[in-house]
């Protein structure tokens, strides 16, 4: 803490929660009729953060209660849980329309959703990951002395799964389960390289590729050839500090069987000409993405055109650091 590392910035603390922190502290030195409308403003959005926590507690009840039985009606629902009818009927609505719920039209009865299967697979998925990788990722951290993060890509969001930070020395950290966007840096490259077109298309038209800093790339166009050039290295540099300022990354995707599922990014300074990912970092780094790959099934292949020889992708990644 302190002096010795420096966080990735994320939304995984933006929100309800933030701005209820930001009123009461305006609030706290109130004077009334002085601050009167700032604290009575505080105020309504404590209450609508409550309301919105209790509405979430509300629907995990609801979600868990499936855990002993198959399916529910409203009144039972209502009964199990104690809730207000009109309040567990806008929660099963809301859940129904978002298919973690089912509603037989006949019966009026209630079910577990798709929704639910997508996000329990996504959790395994993630398990088995983050556990095959554990170790390699220590051991890729004792020979580069770096932070390396583990990271998956759900729908717009990269979540960081896993993360191991060298001791002793300066380094880039990161929260796990912060997310950042689609299109941070190298970490989002190396998952947009192996999507499909069309997903890219998607994601680009939908929510556009930020400018983090003056470096990032903005053009679609431009984005896509960047892709390419991805695609044919088997692995992304940011050596620009395209997503955040005095920090340099390089990612390596993980795949299993199915494709990409996971990447690890080594995150090192700008400043500091021994703490950024070069050549080593990125061979090592290189090599324990087809390890760990390898154990989740998957053909490296899929992610390097020639995985006996780094030297060559090494040469064909424009501006690939050679000071490491």
């Amino acid at each position: 803490m302190g002096h010795s590392k420096r966080r990735l910035t994320g939304d995984s603390d933006a929100g309800y929660g933030s701005a209820s922190r930001t009123e009461f502290y305006d609030a706290n030195n109130w004077d009334y009729p002085k601050h009167g409308q700032s604290a009575c403003r505080a105020i309504r959005i404590a209450v609508l953060v409550v309301a919105r926590v209790s509405a979430v507690e509300r629907s995990i009840q609801i979600l868990r209660a499936f855990e002993s039985r198959d399916e529910y009606s409203l009144t039972e629902l209502v009964a199990l849980l104690s809730l207000n009818k009109s309040t567990a009927y806008g929660i099963l609505q809301t859940l129904t329309d978002y298919r973690f719920l089912t509603r037989d039209p006949q019966t009026l009865r209630y079910r577990l959703g798709p929704a639910l299967i997508r996000l329990g697979h996504l959790a395994d998925e993630q398990t088995e990951v983050r556990g095959i990788a554990r170790s390699h990722l220590e051991l890729l951290v004792q020979k580069i002395r770096k932070s390396v993060l583990l990271g998956t890509l759900n729908e717009d969001r990269i979540t960081i799964i896993d993360k191991v930070d060298p001791v002793g020395v300066l380094h880039v950290s990161a929260a796990i389960g912060q997310q950042i966007p689609f299109s941070a840096g190298s970490f989002g490259r190396v998952f947009l390289a192996w999507l499909p077109e069309e997903r890219v298309d998607y994601l680009i038209k939908t929510y556009g590729l930020e400018a983090f800093t003056q470096s990032s790339i903005t053009d679609p166009d431009a984005y896509k050839e960047e892709l390419a050039r991805v695609r044919e290295c088997g692995y992304a540099v940011d050596d620009t500090e395209e997503y955040l300022p005095g920090v340099r990354a390089v990612s390596v995707p993980l795949s299993n069987a199915d494709g990409v599922v996971a990447a690890l990014t080594v995150v090192g300074f700008t400043s500091r000409s021994g703490n950024q990912p070069g050549e080593h970092a990125i061979k090592a780094a290189l090599r324990a993405g087809r390890e760990i790959s390898e154990q989740l099934g998957g053909d490296e292949s899929c992610t390097d055109p020639d995985p006996s020889d780094t030297s060559a992708d090494l040469q064909r990644s424009p501006g690939t650091p050679h000071d490491v």
